[in-house]
């Protein structure tokens, strides 16, 4: 018999809320986090950003042997803390750690997409001996004797790792946007195979640098918003790229049903598949002629009846155009649709922690059967698009994700029936 995976924890480190409450009570409310100017003087064509969340170890109880952590290991820690808890799971405090014997030989899978690129170029300034640099921006720059562990692109699963004494399989996966359905699909798989009961699974981001260059490398190459606004729109007809957000996390507990049962924990909803493949096409393109999206869609869906699929949906001008048409073709008109919606019109665009973050919002939806709005006007014609907060029974849901390079996966997600 195939063993089944559930989603017992949800814990989010957002612009729009920390903390499963408060996040999905925002989301629900239509209210949109703090949107910040870019500073003038960089010139850019997207002109909105929305800031990194604000939030300290001491509020969560993290020892502070961790403050010198990169803060995209502080999220992943902290959402973890929050996803456990979440799934009452009861954590011992011992000395720079905490422990649990329920989840000792938990596995950890995380997503990322960049890690730690301010650190690195302060460090790199700081190796070369530029004077100019503290002089010009009155900083003192120095080179960081930890740059080594606070680059490595595996620094997040290792510390959740280290913090809550894990010592099943841990390991970071990257595929640009699509990072943390990646982690969660592979965490997924591992359950199902029996290589774990409970894994702790997720995507964090942080793209904060002060002096925008990361922005700057979005900007150039056309993908962010150039709304007066800053409103990025995804699916509608006045779409002009995404909405940059510094970033965020959000980390899941996965469980095997009967691990679950035993404990008696709550279960948002059950996944019942995963798919992913590759476009093979271009390095920061999506595939024309959406191949590989209907592919998608035709394998995550099977059989199934579809009522609410959270879409990639970024709101740049040829991605949703390409992304619009695969669901026509799969589905049909939008009579025949499932309910549609973005999340990356309300929070920006979390780039690896984006999927883990929708994943999320879609088991969410599937055990309350709410469906958060899409932000937008004069939306693209023929799709299901929710344009307010919806109340919809939800069998099987998907939430699907395309990244840089041509990575594209998705997670079938279902409600809980026993």
């Amino acid at each position: 018999m195939k063993r089944r995976t559930v989603i017992t924890g949800i814990g989010p480190v957002t612009s729009a809320g920390i903390g499963k409450d408060r996040f999905w009570k925002a989301l629900l409310s239509g209210i949109i986090p703090e949107r910040k100017n870019v500073p003038d003087k960089f010139n850019s064509k997207s002109k909105f950003y929305i800031p990194f969340p604000e939030f300290s170890l001491e509020e969560y109880n993290i020892p502070e042997y961790y403050r010198f952590l990169q803060p995209e290991d502080k999220l992943a820690v902290i959402c973890t803390k929050l996803a456990l808890a979440d799934a009452g799971i009861e954590l011992s405090p011992e000395k720079n750690k905490f422990t649990s014997e329920n989840i000792s030989h938990a596995s950890v899978i995380i997503g990322t997409g960049f890690t730690g690129l301010e650190t690195a170029f302060n460090s790199y300034l700081a190796h070369l001996g530029i004077e100019y640099f503290s002089q010009k921006y009155n900083k003192n720059v120095s080179f960081n004797r930890m740059v080594i562990p606070m680059l490595m692109i595996n620094s997040p699963a290792a510390w959740i790792s280290i913090m809550f004494g894990l010592k099943g399989e841990s390991f970071t996966v990257n595929a640009a946007c699509a990072s943390g359905t990646f982690a969660l699909g592979q965490a997924y798989e591992k359950i199902t195979n029996g290589r774990s009961d409970i894994v702790i699974t997720g995507g964090v981001e942080n793209l904060q640098e002060e002096n925008f260059s990361i922005f700057r490398g979005f900007d150039v190459l056309g993908a962010l918003t150039r709304s007066p606004s800053g409103d990025p729109q995804p699916f509608s007809k006045n779409r002009s790229g995404f909405l940059y957000s510094e970033g965020g996390g959000c980390v899941l507990v996965l469980e095997e049903l009967s691990s679950a049962l035993k404990r008696n924990a709550r279960i948002y909803a059950e996944i019942l598949g995963y798919h992913s493949n590759s476009d093979a096409y271009n390095i920061v393109q999506i595939e024309p002629e959406g191949t590989r999206i209907s592919e998608l869609f035709k394998n995550l869906s099977g059989d199934n009846k579809i009522d609410y699929l959270n879409s990639h949906g970024t709101g740049t001008v040829p991605n949703d155009e390409i992304e619009s048409q695969a669901i026509i073709r799969h589905f049909g008109h939008a009579q025949d649709q499932p309910f549609i919606n973005s999340t990356k019109g309300n929070l920006g665009h979390t780039i690896g922690a984006s999927g883990a973050i929708e994943t999320a919002v879609t088991a969410l939806s599937v055990i309350s059967g709410d469906i958060h709005p899409n932000f937008i006007n004069d939306p693209i014609d023929d799709l299901n698009l929710v344009l307010k907060t919806q109340k919809a029974d939800i069998e099987k849901a998907l939430s699907v994700s395309y990244g840089f390079g041509g990575h594209n996966a998705g997670l079938l997600l279902g409600k809980f029936h026993g």
